[in-house]
C-alpha cells in the first residue's frame, strides 16, 4: 500500500499493488524474461495495469467535489430593439454587491468599445478580433484583453475597436468563440454576451449555446415579430435549448400590441419599454448611468432576470450540499475502495 498525494483535498488512499501474470513468479508484467516464460493464455484478454481508486468525482478541486461556476447571460434578438443597453443595465445591477461582470460583443459590423468608451481611446490591442483569430484561448490571454471601467471597476469590457470591420479579421472559427466564452467565465461571476441579430456571426449561436441563461428581446411589432420566426429554425438543435429563452418586449411603446404580437410567438415575459433618458444616455455615451432612469415595467423585467439567476444559484448550493454531504470531507478509505466496483482488483485465479 502506498500513500500519494491525490488532486482533491487532503491526501487520499489508493492501491498500487503490480499485477502479475501467472504462475506469479513474482516479476512486473513489463519483464521481457517474464513475458518469455508465461505467455498470455490463448482466448484470455491481457492483463492491464489499474490502480485501485474510487471513482471520479465530479470535480476535486473544491470543496465538496464541485466548482463554484460563474453564470453566463445571453442576449440576443432582432435589430434596434436595445440589447446592447439591456447589457448595461444588467451588468450594473449585478455588480451592487462587488461582485464583477464581463461584457462581451463579438459583433463586428458594430465595434461597441467607442460606444461603450466614448471619452476613453482604445486600440486594436485590447480588441476582441485579436483574441478570436489567435491560435488558442487561454484566461490570461482574455484578461489582458479586457478593458475596465474607469469609474467603476466591476465591470470589464470586450470588444471591437473604433474603424474595425468585419474585413479586419480573418473568419471566426465557431470553436474559438466557445473557448473565449469559457476562458472568460474562469475570471468572472457573470459574462454578459451581447450578441449581433445575424446568425451567419458564429459569435451569436455560440453565445446562444453556452449561455447558462438566455434572454431574446424583440420589437413588438411585425419586424420583430418575423424576425424570430425566421431565425426560430436555426435553432432547432436541443443544444440551443430554444423554448427555454426568456423573451422580452423591446422599445415598447403605448401604442404596440403587445397582447396581439405576444399571441404569435406565445407570449412576453416582460416589458423594457422605450424611455427618453435611457435613449438620451445611449447617445450621450452614458450607457452605464441609464440603469437610474427605467421606470417600473422595465424594473420589473430586471427583476425577473435576477430572481432566475438567485434560483439557478440557490440550486447550484443544493447540488454543492448534497454532493458535499456524500463525500464527506473528501478523505478516502480502504473500506470505500473495497465497496466501490472501479475498486476490483485483478486476482491471478
Amino acid at each position: 500500500k502506498e500513500q500519494k498525494n491525490w488532486p482533491g483535498k487532503g491526501k487520499q488512499k489508493i492501491r498500487n499493488r503490480t499485477l502479475r501474470e501467472k504462475p506469479g513468479k513474482n516479476l512486473p508484467l513489463g519483464n521481457k524474461k517474464n513475458r518469455e516464460k508465461n505467455p498470455e493464455p490463448v482466448g484470455k484478454a491481457p492483463l492491464i495495469k489499474k490502480e485501485t481508486r474510487k471513482k471520479t468525482r465530479p470535480d476535486r478541486r473544491q470543496k465538496g467535489g464541485m466548482v463554484s461556476m460563474s453564470k453566463t447571460i445571453t442576449v440576443w434578438g432582432s435589430p434596434g430593439s436595445g440589447k446592447s443597453m439591456f447589457c448595461c443595465i444588467l451588468a450594473k445591477a449585478l455588480t451592487r454587491d462587488k461582485r464583477k461582470a464581463i461584457i462581451i460583443s463579438g459583433e463586428p459590423g458594430i465595434p461597441m468599445l467607442p460606444v461603450w468608451l466614448p471619452e476613453q481611446i482604445t486600440t486594436t490591442a485590447v480588441s476582441i478580433g485579436q483574441v478570436l483569430t489567435s491560435v488558442e484561448i487561454d484566461t490570461s490571454q482574455v484578461a489582458s484583453h479586457v478593458t475596465v471601467l474607469k469609474n467603476y471597476p466591476y465591470i470589464g469590457l470586450m470588444g471591437y475597436c473604433a474603424g474595425e470591420n468585419p474585413l479586419s479579421y480573418p473568419e471566426t472559427d465557431y470553436q474559438m468563440a466557445l473557448q473565449l466564452i469559457s476562458s472568460a467565465k474562469k475570471l468572472v461571476d457573470y459574462v454578459i454576451l451581447d450578441c449581433g441579430s445575424a446568425m451567419t456571426n458564429v459569435f451569436t449561436p455560440a453565445a446562444i449555446e453556452s449561455g447558462d441563461l438566455v434572454l431574446r428581446i424583440v420589437t413588438p411589432d411585425l419586424k420583430g415579430i418575423n424576425y424570430l420566426k425566421a431565425h426560430q429554425p436555426l435553432l432547432v438543435d436541443g443544444r440551443f435549448h430554444y423554448h427555454e429563452h426568456m423573451t422580452f418586449a423591446g422599445m415598447a411603446r403605448p401604442f404596440h400590441a403587445f397582447e396581439e404580437m405576444g399571441y404569435i410567438i406565445g407570449g412576453f415575459d416582460g416589458l423594457l419599454p422605450y424611455g427618453k433618458e435611457i435613449d438620451r444616455c445611449a447617445t450621450e455615451g452614458g450607457m452605464f448611468q441609464a440603469i437610474k432612469y427605467c421606470n417600473s415595467k422595465y424594473t420589473a423585467s430586471l427583476n425577473k432576470v435576477l430572481e432566475a439567476l438567485e434560483q439557478m444559484e440557490l440550486a447550484e448550493r443544493q447540488e454543492e450540499d448534497a454532493y458535499e454531504a456524500e463525500y464527506g470531507d473528501g478523505e478516502y478509505t480502504e473500506e470505500e475502495y473495497e465497496q466501490e466496483p472501479d475498486g476490483e482488483e485483478y486476482s491471478d485465479e
